[in-house]
């Protein structure tokens, strides 16, 4: 490994760390730094999450000026991308500059890693459309693998709660009382679904219908799970039909299709361990088991002649 290339590692991985940092101070909870602040007492704690408060203001600017000439001009621009973070669990007011400001970013850091590439291998032209390209679609994946990670949570806690909130119904309290206990409960163990069920609560305290509200939360998720739920929890505040019974039998038909998806997965295991072992384990054995009979059959050979 030469200087240079060595010199363009270090650079590309000090940009993605700073990247990295700067995503992880701007899109923290801030309901959790906001509970923090008035459930903690100690003088300590009140300076550093004003520090930290300060910090974050002052990368929000930064950020905003380096973005600002890149937002999307449209509403509607902006509200595909703001879908898109909201369907990946971010709902940060900086999020949607942020994400700009991180393509620039690594767009900027892809055209300067492949152009320094490009002068080892000769093609300046390929170098930079490579680079530039990388750097451009690292953010994009990024976000991807959120909306896929979420996604997963929200069906994986989904069951759980269905199960707390059957008792819940069943001991008195209404949906939205229910809703909101549930999504203190969950907290530790399903943060993500938590989240999104406090949304739900807040949009109800604040005068939406209920109805809204969980339509709200079946399009903001755009989970098959939630979406489903959703529809069953209005039509049976419609028809005016158990809630407890209804909840029961869509947390049994979730925990049997989650039990069915991990039987499908234990099912593909054979079927993709086929490529490893014929690649990489079959010539191992292979090699143990007939080497020493090749070898012994190429003396006598050798040796006869």
């Amino acid at each position: 490994m030469t200087d240079q290339t060595t010199l363009i590692i270090c650079l590309f991985a000090s940009v993605a760390m700073l990247a990295w940092w700067i995503s992880r101070l701007l899109l923290q909870d801030q309901a959790g730094r906001l509970r923090d602040r008035l459930r903690s007492d100690d003088a300590d704690a009140h300076q550093q999450s004003n520090t930290a408060a300060n910090i974050t203001d002052t990368l929000k600017r930064v950020g905003h000026a380096a973005a600002s000439p890149f937002m999307p001009k449209t509403r509607e621009a902006q509200s595909s991308l703001r879908h898109k973070l909201a369907t990946a669990g971010i709902y940060s007011p900086a999020a949607i500059r942020l994400m700009i400001g991180c393509k620039v970013l690594f767009l900027t850091a892809g055209l300067v890693a492949g152009y320094a590439l490009s002068l080892t291998l000769g093609n300046i032209c390929a170098g930079l459309s490579f680079g530039g390209l990388i750097g451009y679609l690292l953010p994009a994946i990024w976000l991807r693998l959120q909306v896929k990670q979420q996604q997963k949570a929200l069906q994986h806690g989904l069951p759980d709660a269905l199960d707390l909130m059957v008792v819940c119904v069943e001991a008195g309290l209404t949906v939205d009382a229910a809703m909101q206990r549930v999504g203190q409960e969950i907290t530790i163990a399903h943060p993500r679904l938590s989240r999104e069920l406090e949304i739900t609560h807040m949009e109800t305290r604040v005068g939406l219908p209920r109805a809204d509200a969980l339509r709200n939360l079946g399009r903001r998720t755009e989970s098959i799970a939630i979406q489903s739920l959703s529809t069953m929890l209005i039509q049976a505040e419609r028809f005016g039909t158990s809630i407890a019974a209804a909840l029961r039998i869509h947390a049994e038909t979730l925990r049997m299709q989650r039990r069915h998806a991990a039987e499908e997965q234990a099912a593909k295991a054979s079927v993709k361990l086929t490529f490893p072992v014929v690649l990489f384990i079959f010539p191992a054995v292979l090699i143990v088991l007939a080497g020493p009979a090749a070898i012994s059959l190429l003396k006598d050979f050798v040796f006869a002649n």
